[in-house]
Protein backbone atom coordinates (compact mmCIF):
# COMPACT_ATOMS: atom_id res chain seq x y z
CA UNK A 1 0.00 0.00 0.00
CA UNK A 2 1.07 3.88 -0.79
CA UNK A 3 -0.06 6.42 0.46
CA UNK A 4 -0.49 9.48 -1.63
CA UNK A 5 -0.69 12.90 0.55
CA UNK A 6 -1.82 16.14 -1.86
CA UNK A 7 -1.85 19.07 -1.22
CA UNK A 8 -4.76 21.07 -2.34
CA UNK A 9 -4.62 24.95 -3.55
CA UNK A 10 -1.73 24.73 -6.31
CA UNK A 11 -2.05 21.15 -6.21
CA UNK A 12 -5.10 20.10 -7.13
CA UNK A 13 -7.00 23.60 -7.68
CA UNK A 14 -7.14 27.19 -7.66
CA UNK A 15 -10.01 29.38 -6.00
CA UNK A 16 -9.32 31.77 -8.06
CA UNK A 17 -8.34 33.70 -4.84
CA UNK A 18 -11.03 32.98 -2.87
CA UNK A 19 -9.21 31.39 0.45
CA UNK A 20 -7.03 34.58 0.63
CA UNK A 21 -9.46 36.84 0.19
CA UNK A 22 -11.83 35.29 2.55
CA UNK A 23 -9.24 35.27 5.37
CA UNK A 24 -7.92 38.64 4.09
CA UNK A 25 -11.59 40.04 4.77
CA UNK A 26 -12.07 38.28 8.11
CA UNK A 27 -9.24 40.00 9.41
CA UNK A 28 -10.18 43.29 8.38
CA UNK A 29 -13.64 43.18 9.37
CA UNK A 30 -12.49 41.56 12.74
CA UNK A 31 -10.34 43.93 14.07
CA UNK A 32 -12.36 47.04 12.03
CA UNK A 33 -9.07 47.59 9.77
CA UNK A 34 -9.17 49.62 6.27
CA UNK A 35 -6.32 48.60 5.04
CA UNK A 36 -4.04 45.43 6.08
CA UNK A 37 -1.62 43.36 4.53
CA UNK A 38 -0.23 39.88 4.56
CA UNK A 39 3.58 40.32 4.72
CA UNK A 40 4.15 36.94 3.32
CA UNK A 41 3.25 34.64 0.54
CA UNK A 42 0.60 32.22 1.54
CA UNK A 43 1.87 29.57 -0.43
CA UNK A 44 2.54 26.17 1.36
CA UNK A 45 1.74 28.13 4.94
CA UNK A 46 -0.53 26.39 7.39
CA UNK A 47 -3.73 28.54 7.99
CA UNK A 48 -2.64 28.28 11.66
CA UNK A 49 0.57 29.99 11.06
CA UNK A 50 -0.82 32.72 8.96
CA UNK A 51 -3.54 34.04 11.63
CA UNK A 52 -1.19 34.14 14.02
CA UNK A 53 1.57 36.17 11.81
CA UNK A 54 -1.23 38.49 11.44
CA UNK A 55 -2.60 38.31 14.78
CA UNK A 56 0.78 39.21 16.14
CA UNK A 57 1.04 41.34 13.16
CA UNK A 58 -2.02 43.77 14.20
CA UNK A 59 -1.92 43.25 18.15
CA UNK A 60 1.97 42.61 18.81
CA UNK A 61 0.78 39.20 21.02
CA UNK A 62 -1.57 36.21 20.44
CA UNK A 63 -3.96 34.53 22.32
CA UNK A 64 -5.57 30.99 20.96
CA UNK A 65 -9.12 32.32 21.43
CA UNK A 66 -8.02 34.74 18.61
CA UNK A 67 -7.42 32.00 16.32
CA UNK A 68 -10.16 30.18 17.39
CA UNK A 69 -12.33 33.69 16.40
CA UNK A 70 -11.49 34.07 13.15
CA UNK A 71 -11.41 30.57 12.00
CA UNK A 72 -15.27 30.11 12.45
CA UNK A 73 -15.32 33.40 11.14
CA UNK A 74 -13.81 32.13 8.08
CA UNK A 75 -15.18 29.35 7.65
CA UNK A 76 -18.68 30.97 7.16
CA UNK A 77 -17.31 33.43 5.11
CA UNK A 78 -15.40 30.50 3.02
CA UNK A 79 -18.22 29.13 1.09
CA UNK A 80 -19.59 33.14 0.07
CA UNK A 81 -16.03 33.58 -1.57
CA UNK A 82 -16.00 30.13 -3.05
CA UNK A 83 -19.16 30.73 -5.33
CA UNK A 84 -18.00 34.47 -5.65
CA UNK A 85 -14.76 34.17 -7.16
CA UNK A 86 -14.27 31.91 -10.45
CA UNK A 87 -11.82 29.08 -9.61
CA UNK A 88 -10.85 25.42 -11.39
CA UNK A 89 -9.79 21.40 -10.79
CA UNK A 90 -6.34 21.76 -12.27
CA UNK A 91 -5.45 19.51 -15.46
CA UNK A 92 -5.92 16.17 -15.34
CA UNK A 93 -6.51 16.07 -11.38
CA UNK A 94 -10.27 14.65 -11.40
CA UNK A 95 -9.77 11.57 -13.29
CA UNK A 96 -6.12 11.24 -11.36
CA UNK A 97 -7.78 10.69 -8.27
CA UNK A 98 -10.74 8.72 -9.78
CA UNK A 99 -8.07 6.24 -10.95
CA UNK A 100 -6.07 6.06 -7.62
CA UNK A 101 -9.40 5.72 -5.95
CA UNK A 102 -9.90 2.61 -8.04
CA UNK A 103 -7.16 -0.25 -7.76
CA UNK A 104 -7.88 -2.91 -5.47
CA UNK A 105 -6.33 -0.61 -2.37
CA UNK A 106 -2.85 -0.59 -4.01
CA UNK A 107 -2.95 3.63 -3.21
CA UNK A 108 -4.77 6.02 -0.58
CA UNK A 109 -5.50 9.53 -1.23
CA UNK A 110 -4.61 11.28 1.75
CA UNK A 111 -4.12 15.01 2.37
CA UNK A 112 -1.45 17.05 3.84
CA UNK A 113 -2.74 20.88 3.43
CA UNK A 114 -2.30 24.15 5.35
CA UNK A 115 -5.71 24.36 4.97
CA UNK A 116 -7.71 23.56 8.24
CA UNK A 117 -9.82 20.30 8.12
CA UNK A 118 -13.03 22.38 7.48
CA UNK A 119 -11.37 24.59 4.83
CA UNK A 120 -10.26 21.60 3.42
CA UNK A 121 -13.84 19.80 3.28
CA UNK A 122 -15.48 23.07 1.89
CA UNK A 123 -12.92 23.35 -1.06
CA UNK A 124 -13.10 19.71 -1.82
CA UNK A 125 -16.76 19.66 -2.01
CA UNK A 126 -17.11 23.05 -3.70
CA UNK A 127 -14.98 21.50 -6.36
CA UNK A 128 -16.32 17.53 -6.16
CA UNK A 129 -13.24 16.37 -5.38
CA UNK A 130 -13.86 15.42 -1.48
CA UNK A 131 -15.30 12.05 -2.30
CA UNK A 132 -11.95 10.49 -3.22
CA UNK A 133 -10.24 11.47 -0.26
CA UNK A 134 -9.54 9.50 2.88
CA UNK A 135 -10.26 12.21 5.82
CA UNK A 136 -9.29 10.30 8.57
CA UNK A 137 -5.70 9.63 7.30
CA UNK A 138 -5.27 13.19 6.10
CA UNK A 139 -3.54 15.94 8.34
CA UNK A 140 -4.65 19.35 8.28
CA UNK A 141 -3.17 22.71 9.69
CA UNK A 142 -4.60 22.99 12.62
CA UNK A 143 -2.50 20.42 14.02
CA UNK A 144 0.72 22.60 13.98
CA UNK A 145 1.81 26.01 11.97
CA UNK A 146 5.07 24.05 11.13
CA UNK A 147 3.96 21.91 8.27
CA UNK A 148 7.16 19.41 8.66
CA UNK A 149 5.62 18.84 11.71
CA UNK A 150 2.62 17.75 10.50
CA UNK A 151 4.23 15.22 8.46
CA UNK A 152 5.97 13.97 11.75
CA UNK A 153 2.18 13.44 12.63
CA UNK A 154 1.23 11.84 9.82
CA UNK A 155 4.34 9.23 10.22
CA UNK A 156 3.67 8.64 13.95
CA UNK A 157 -0.16 8.45 13.71
CA UNK A 158 0.54 5.78 10.90
CA UNK A 159 3.41 4.10 12.68
CA UNK A 160 1.26 3.59 15.73
CA UNK A 161 -1.17 1.50 13.89
CA UNK A 162 1.31 -0.44 11.60
CA UNK A 163 5.17 -0.65 13.21
CA UNK A 164 6.02 -2.75 10.24
CA UNK A 165 5.36 0.72 7.79
CA UNK A 166 7.70 2.72 6.18
CA UNK A 167 8.11 6.34 4.98
CA UNK A 168 8.97 4.64 1.20
CA UNK A 169 4.93 3.75 1.54
CA UNK A 170 4.36 8.14 1.80
CA UNK A 171 4.56 10.03 -1.37
CA UNK A 172 3.62 13.89 -1.11
CA UNK A 173 2.61 15.65 -4.25
CA UNK A 174 2.61 19.54 -3.90
CA UNK A 175 3.81 22.67 -5.77
CA UNK A 176 5.95 24.26 -3.26
CA UNK A 177 9.41 23.79 -1.55
CA UNK A 178 7.41 23.79 1.64
CA UNK A 179 5.53 20.53 0.55
CA UNK A 180 9.24 19.42 -0.74
CA UNK A 181 10.88 20.28 3.17
CA UNK A 182 7.28 18.41 4.76
CA UNK A 183 8.18 15.30 3.28
CA UNK A 184 11.81 15.68 3.82
CA UNK A 185 11.17 16.03 7.27
CA UNK A 186 10.64 11.95 7.53
CA UNK A 187 12.52 10.94 4.69
CA UNK A 188 9.82 10.81 2.27
CA UNK A 189 9.54 11.52 -1.21
CA UNK A 190 7.65 14.52 -2.68
CA UNK A 191 6.44 14.83 -6.14
CA UNK A 192 6.00 18.46 -7.39
CA UNK A 193 2.92 19.27 -10.07
CA UNK A 194 4.42 23.00 -11.27
CA UNK A 195 0.54 23.49 -13.21
CA UNK A 196 -1.18 25.58 -10.42
CA UNK A 197 2.37 26.88 -9.09
CA UNK A 198 3.73 30.19 -8.84
CA UNK A 199 7.27 28.41 -8.63
CA UNK A 200 9.85 27.06 -11.24
CA UNK A 201 11.73 24.10 -11.08
CA UNK A 202 14.96 26.30 -10.37
CA UNK A 203 13.28 27.28 -7.32
CA UNK A 204 13.78 23.58 -6.17
CA UNK A 205 17.46 23.43 -5.95
CA UNK A 206 17.71 23.74 -2.71
CA UNK A 207 15.41 21.46 -1.23
CA UNK A 208 15.21 18.94 -3.94
CA UNK A 209 12.47 17.01 -4.79
CA UNK A 210 12.01 13.52 -6.09
CA UNK A 211 10.26 14.43 -9.21
CA UNK A 212 9.02 17.69 -10.48
CA UNK A 213 6.32 17.49 -13.37
CA UNK A 214 4.72 20.57 -15.20
CA UNK A 215 1.53 18.86 -15.25
CA UNK A 216 -0.14 15.33 -14.32
CA UNK A 217 -0.07 13.14 -17.06
CA UNK A 218 -3.09 13.08 -18.97
CA UNK A 219 -3.25 8.80 -18.22
CA UNK A 220 -3.22 8.29 -14.74
CA UNK A 221 -1.15 4.77 -15.32
CA UNK A 222 1.87 6.83 -16.12
CA UNK A 223 1.80 8.47 -12.30
CA UNK A 224 0.93 4.67 -11.25
CA UNK A 225 4.15 3.26 -12.44
CA UNK A 226 6.35 6.05 -11.44
CA UNK A 227 4.99 6.15 -7.98
CA UNK A 228 5.36 2.36 -8.14
CA UNK A 229 9.08 2.89 -9.10
CA UNK A 230 9.41 4.81 -5.87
Amino acid sequence: MKYLFWDIDGTLLLTGGAGANAMLDVIKEHYFLKDFKFQKSLAGRTDSEIIKEAVLQIKGHFHAADAASLLIRYHMALPKYLNRYQGYVLPHVQKTLDYFSHLDSQFTNCLLTGNTKTAAKLKLSHYQLDQYFDFNRSVFGELSEDRTEMAKIAWQRFYVRDPEISTKDFIFIGDTPNDVLCANAIDAKCLVVLAGSHYKPEDFQEVKPWKILQTLPENPAELQKLFEEA
